[in-house]
Formats: C-alpha cells, sequence, structure tokens
C-alpha cells in the first residue's frame, strides 16, 4: 500500500491488517520516514499475555493501494516497533502454485522486512471482498480484499519449531479511570511529598 507523505508523494509502506485491534498504528521510523506532524495523544496498550506498552502521540494519514481505486483516512498511534521482521525468514513461493489471475497486495510477502502500518479491527472488515481462495497443501489461504489479494495463515516454513510464530490482539485502555491514575503518577513523580 501506499501512504501520502507531508509533500504529497504516495510511499509504499508494508501494511498488517489485525482484525483483533482495537485501535491502527504506526511505526516511529515509518513517521519519519514520511515527515509526518504529531498530534500528543496519550494511550495505554496492552497485548497478548497482559505486556503493557505506552503511545504518546499520534498521525493522521491518507493511504490508497497500488492497484485499485479505494483510499481512507485513519489516525495512527505511533509504536517503536509494531513487530519482528515477517516473514522471520526467506518463503520458497515458487512451491505456493499462486493462481496466475491473482494480483497480490504484496509481490515480496515472501521476503523478510518491517512492518510500518497496522491497520485495526474498524477498519479490517471494511476491506475484506468476497473473493477467497484456498491453496492444495498446507499453505496460506488467498483472501480479496481493497488492496488486492492477501494470504493468511499458516506457511509450510513455520512449521518448523524454532521459527517465532506471531499473533496480535491489541487493546487500548483510554478510560477516564486510567488516564486520571496517570494524571496523579506524573504530578508525584514530578512534585514529591
Amino acid at each position: 500500500m501506499e501512504v501520502q507523505n507531508k509533500s504529497g508523494q504516495y510511499i509504499p509502506c508494508r501494511a498488517l491488517l489485525e482484525s483483533a485491534s482495537q485501535s491502527h498504528f504506526i511505526t516511529e521510523r515509518c513517521v519519519q520516514r514520511l515527515t509526518f506532524s504529531r498530534t500528543q495523544t496519550h494511550a495505554s496498550i496492552q497485548g497478548i499475555s497482559s505486556v503493557n506498552t505506552e503511545t504518546y502521540h499520534s498521525v493522521s494519514l491518507h493511504l490508497r493501494p497500488r492497484h485499485t481505486d479505494w483510499h481512507t483516512t485513519l489516525n495512527c498511534a505511533i509504536l517503536s516497533h509494531i513487530t519482528g521482521t515477517t516473514p522471520s525468514k526467506k518463503l520458497d513461493k515458487n512451491t505456493w502454485m499462486i493462481p496466475k489471475d491473482i494480483r497480490l497486495a504484496d509481490e515480496q510477502f515472501d521476503q523478510p522486512g518491517d512492518i510500518d502500518l497496522l491497520i485495526g479491527a474498524d477498519l479490517f472488515y471494511e476491506m475484506l471482498r468476497s473473493g477467497r481462495r484456498t491453496l492444495p497443501g498446507k499453505y496460506p489461504v488467498l483472501q480479496e480484499t481493497v488492496l488486492s489479494w492477501t494470504l493468511s495463515g499458516r506457511t509450510p516454513s513455520t512449521t518448523i519449531q524454532h521459527d517465532p510464530q506471531h499473533t496480535f490482539l491489541l487493546l487500548e485502555d483510554s478510560s477516564l479511570e486510567h488516564n486520571l491514575n496517570r494524571s496523579r503518577e506524573v504530578e508525584t513523580w514530578n512534585n514529591p511529598p
């Protein structure tokens, strides 16, 4: 997909679609590359196994696919990283028998690389289209989206025990109680008894 930078040019970015995330995210590295202005916002993020982190800034961005006319604007919280290198090692896509009439949203899906954006649940289902195909054997599912076709699921190389498995579930805790407690912590820190 492509994201519009501060100068109005569209820059290629790698996105992950996540149906369980309550928010959208962008990496610090991608924000710097796009030269975006930040908005100061605070959110507490909780993930798998109650791992917590916080974000203090967000950006508004306009994105579009490379192959279709769809486009949208969304607000993304800024994180230092979204996930590790994906995939963790090069995949041998030559054995996958992807149909020739399929145009993939990311033709380089088999190459390890950084994820720049995570698109969450409020946009996830809007992006899905009706097309879905399965490949014979233990291969991912091909899903048609507004971005073109995406791949989802297990790959033959991730069945090896030593390869990292990626699972995403992100909850944003922006409750009034949390924000009040955080304000009290900051006040105590700045004005010790």
